[in-house]
């Protein structure tokens, strides 16, 4: 569950263009409850707090520390106790005089057990070491879904702006062929221009109000996708905050690959769970080799037992037994003697027992392994091949992040130069169209030069605003590889 791999930007870029350019056939958002006013900020805490994903490590967090408590505990000593009751009817085993008896017999024992480990070649230390590692790495790995939840807010974010500027320089589109169908319209009421140029302005304005639904279908998608992140039933509808992004520089990131990439390795939480499993796979392997050592420990017992059938002695009176004859002068004379005649009384008492019957047992127990079938040897060799795979894992995972910044630069570089670029040619487009619309609006142009003019600046324009958040949200990725904050 722990292991993720970083997120790769032409992966990360395919979403931004996905939200930006949805395909139709989509329904937009239908709530009917309040509008809720987003600022960016406010976005990410709220798909923190309600992403399924963040609580599921939570959980897996929580068990770790449990684990972790539970490998400290078990340096505490051990202590037991046992009730044990049983009943005999019929022809029994007397317990105390150990012949046969034809009562019912009742049996009660008591015991207490205590045990601790004092030495075991460093597994309890080791242990504790170890899963103390294991709940470093899951707390990073939460830090890293937070951190990737909130990367997927901001781009959902930015997604949506790039979908509201897009529909708004749609529009506006729109209206200027509108303005222009007017125009061409007293023209042609005049006589001055061909019925067939209006016929194809009403025609280029019917694909442009095509082109309106489709980015206003765009923008309902990407809202979609931004409440789908939040997972808040209390939120149906939102409109969000503008933010002032900052305008594309090719010289605008001021540190080199090589600085991203040092900062990036002790920011990114992924790299840092990756060395505490390699720290924690070390301490399994001083776990695996303490089973080839003595195994000491100390452990004392208390017992007592109580029964129905021990019962006291009770004194009767007296009787005159017989001891034998002695032989006087021929004569024999019985000898006799005068002895007190027992009986068997009332049951002993209940503690009584327990008082008269006490066992107490010290002992101190040595455990050597002498040959286990190779047991530890494979347990050994098991724990340092997996120690070798967790160091594995931990270049993969540096390996990636260098590829992905390294991606991401070059990436973030060609957005800042295509959009310098895009500057310069929708300002050269804005005075050519201005020149072809004069000149159309006289009459001196045909509607098809007039037409490519002004597909070519909608183009641009729209180029220049995709261009402009791809920058932004490249340099959203590199800030997240040093684990700046996202937002604005």
């Amino acid at each position: 569950m722990y292991r993720k791999s970083f997120p790769t930007t032409a992966y990360l870029f395919a979403l931004l263009f996905t939200f930006a350019f949805t395909s139709l056939g989509q329904t937009a958002i239908q709530g009917n409850g309040t509008l809720v006013k987003l600022k960016l900020n406010q976005a990410v805490e709220i798909a923190l707090q309600h992403n399924l994903n963040v609580k599921s490590y939570q959980i897996s967090m929580q068990n770790a520390e449990l684990l972790f408590q539970q490998a400290k505990y078990n340096q505490l000593p051990s202590l037991s106790g046992n009730i044990n009751q049983s009943a005999s009817f019929g022809r029994s085993i007397n317990p105390y005089t150990n012949g046969y008896d034809s009562r019912n017999i009742n049996y009660n024992n008591l015991g207490l057990n205590a045990n601790v480990l004092l030495f075991n070649g460093g597994q309890l230390k080791n242990n504790i070491l170890q899963t103390e590692f294991t709940l470093k790495a899951t707390q990073e790995d939460l830090q890293s879904i937070r951190e990737n939840i909130s990367l997927q807010v901001v781009l959902s974010y930015l997604s949506i702006l790039n979908a509201e500027d897009q529909l708004a320089i749609s529009k506006t589109q729109t209206d200027i062929t509108k303005l222009q169908i007017e125009r061409t319209q007293k023209l042609v009421n005049a006589g001055s221009v061909a019925i067939s140029t209006l016929l194809d302005l009403k025609a280029q304005l019917a694909n442009e109000e095509s082109n309106v639904v489709s980015f206003q279908s765009a923008l309902d998608i990407n809202k979609l996708t931004l409440l789908q992140l939040l997972n808040d039933s209390a939120i149906s509808q939102f409109e969000l905050e503008r933010i002032q992004v900052p305008v594309p520089n090719s010289s605008a990131y001021e540190l080199s690959i090589a600085d991203i990439y040092a900062k990036a390795v002790d920011a990114q939480p992924l790299v840092r769970a990756a060395d505490f499993r390699v720290q924690g796979a070390a301490k399994s392997v001083d776990v695996a080799k303490a089973f080839r050592l003595p195994t000491l420990s100390l452990s004392g017992s208390w017992s007592a037992n109580q029964s129905n059938a021990l019962k006291s002695v009770q004194v009767l009176g007296t009787q005159e037994v017989t001891l034998g004859n002695v032989n006087v002068g021929g004569t024999n004379y019985p000898l006799t003697t005068t002895q007190p005649r027992y009986g068997e009384g009332s049951t002993v008492g209940y503690f009584d027992q327990l008082n008269n019957t006490q066992n107490k047992v010290i002992s101190l127990n040595l455990s050597i392994p002498i040959f286990t079938r190779y047991q530890n040897r494979t347990r050994v060799s098991q724990a340092n091949l997996q120690k070798v795979n967790a160091e594995i894992e931990a270049n993969k995972a540096r390996l990636t992040l260098r590829q992905n910044i390294e991606q991401a630069y070059v990436n973030m570089l060609n957005s800042a130069k295509k959009y310098e670029a895009g500057v310069t040619q929708v300002s050269a487009l804005e005075e050519s169209f201005r020149a072809s619309e004069s000149k159309f609006s006289a009459g001196t142009i045909d509607f098809v030069s007039y037409n490519l003019q002004k597909t070519n600046l909608d183009k641009a324009k729209l180029t220049l605003v995709q261009s402009k958040y791809d920058f932004v949200f490249r340099t959203k990725i590199l800030d997240y590889y040093q684990g700046k904050n996202l937002t604005f």
